[in-house]
């Protein structure tokens, strides 16, 4: 009688789809972290990583960055939108629930029409942006 062993390659099935459920995660998180061309070398007056909406993805917890400088504006989660302040038409405060956030007016229409981000450093943010775009 001939020895075989058999393995049960569904079992590993969960094992799989866990691991690859866990890279989407990594990579969305390091990739807020890129940095647009406009970025480089220069020091932020504020910067975050939040939660948001970003055309139909809603991203739960740091898997945005906020920066804003002196001219202009960067959201970065799976891509960098790069919104001078001459794009941008104005910033709502908005609220939902227990989140208070910012939704991000622009008039580039190559970037998704809703971008909107849940800042925890509210008071920073809005003085970051004093005189240079319209908070509604």
């Amino acid at each position: 009688m001939p020895f075989s062993m058999s393995t049960d390659y569904f079992a590993l099935f969960p094992l799989v789809i866990f691991a690859i459920v866990i890279a989407i995660f990594v990579r969305f998180y390091r990739r807020k972290d890129q940095l647009h061309a406009a970025e480089l070398g220069k020091k932020p007056l504020f910067s975050d990583t939040c939660g948001g909406v970003v055309g139909w993805l809603n991203y739960k917890g740091p898997f945005i960055r906020v920066a804003v400088y002196p001219d202009f504006v960067v959201v970065s989660c799976d891509r960098q939108y790069y919104l001078p302040f001459g794009e941008i038409a104005s910033i709502e405060r908005r609220s939902f629930l227990f989140t208070k956030g910012y939704r991000i007016h622009h008039r580039n229409p190559q970037y998704p029409k809703r971008i909107e981000v849940w800042l925890g450093k509210q008071e920073s943010f809005e003085a970051a942006l004093a005189g240079k775009v319209t908070l509604v």
